[in-house]
C-alpha cells in the first residue's frame, strides 16, 4: 500500500519534522511527499489552470485521488482513519494533493474522488503540510491499535 502526498513548492521546502513523519508512516506504508512547480503567477485563474494541468498530467484516470479543499468533507480522526484503510484496502495507492496559493482549479475538484478538509480556515502550505503528515500517521497509528491517539 502506498500513500502520496502532492504538494506545490520545493523539496528543500520539507521540514525536519516531515522528515521525521515520512520515516513514521513508512513503519506503516510506503509515503512520499512530492512537490509540483508552482504557477508563480499573480492572477489566480492563470495559476490554478497551470498548476491543475501539472497535476492532472501526473496522476491517471484510474488513481484514486484525495484533495484537501475547504469546501470538502470534515472528518474526526477516527472516521479518517477508517476511511484511509478503506482507500487503501480497495485502491492499494492514495494520492492526497495539497492546493496552490490560490487553491484548486475546478478539474482537479471534478477529477477528485473525495474532498476532504481541515476546518474552515485556510492554511498555509507550510503549515499544512505537517498537519496532512501528522493526521496520515495518526489514522495509520489508530488503524494498527497503537497507543498515539488518545481519546
Amino acid at each position: 500500500m502506498k500513500i502520496k502526498l502532492w504538494f506545490f513548492g520545493k523539496k528543500n521546502e520539507i521540514t525536519d519534522f516531515e522528515e521525521e513523519m515520512i520515516k513514521r508512516i513508512g513503519f506503516r506504508c510506503d509515503f512520499e511527499m512530492i512537490p509540483l512547480p508552482q504557477a508563480g503567477i499573480n492572477e489566480a485563474s492563470v495559476a490554478k489552470k497551470q498548476e491543475s494541468d501539472k497535476l492532472l498530467s501526473k496522476i491517471s484516470d484510474q488513481d484514486f485521488l484525495v484533495i484537501f479543499d475547504e469546501r470538502g468533507k470534515e472528518m474526526d480522526s477516527i472516521e479518517f482513519s477508517k476511511k484511509l484503510k478503506n482507500w487503501l484496502v480497495a485502491h492499494r495507492t492514495v494520492h492526497f494533493v495539497i492546493g496552490g496559493a490560490h487553491g484548486h482549479d475546478e478539474k482537479v475538484r471534478e477529477r477528485a474522488n473525495v474532498l476532504l478538509q481541515f476546518g474552515k480556515m485556510v492554511w498555509t502550505r507550510n503549515l499544512f503540510r505537517k498537519m496532512a503528515c501528522e493526521q496520515i500517521y495518526r489514522a495509520l497509528e489508530i488503524d494498527a491499535g497503537s497507543n498515539f491517539h488518545k481519546e
